[in-house]
This record gives C-alpha cells, structure tokens and sequence, in this order.
C-alpha cells in the first residue's frame, strides 16, 4: 500500500508518530518527535484540568461544612 499524503492525513497521532519514525527521514523523525511531545503536554492538560476538578469539588465539600459550623455557633 502507498502512503501518499491522504493516506497518512487519515492516521491517528499516534500512528502518524510510529509511521514517521519508521521512514528512516531526519525531518520526518524531528517533526514525529515534536508531534509525540506535543500529544504528551496535551496529555498531563487533561490530568491537570481532572486535578482541577477533583480540588474545585474538595472545596465545595469543605465551603459547605464550614458554613454548616458557621450556623451551629
């Protein structure tokens, strides 16, 4: 099979990455490189932004039961 441009366009990242590598091409190889950095940053955004999530709904468990002993004293 041909890998013409429609071909690799149809890939997933992560496939594009492996495929890249394999050709053997400098400028294939750095640009794969990049690629898989940037799927790694956009990887630990998702963790953070679950961390967020995580923290915001701890605050609003610890905001309610602060004002429930704020209406006990």
């Amino acid at each position: 099979m041909t890998q013409d441009r429609n071909y690799l366009r149809m890939l997933s990242d992560g496939e594009l990455v492996r495929t890249a590598l394999d050709r053997n091409h400098e400028l294939a190889v750095v640009l794969a490189e990049r690629l898989a950095e940037l799927l790694n940053i956009e990887a630990q955004l998702d963790e953070a932004k679950n961390e967020i999530d995580e923290l915001n709904a701890r605050l609003d468990t610890l905001t309610e039961e602060l004002n429930g002993l704020e209406n006990q004293s």
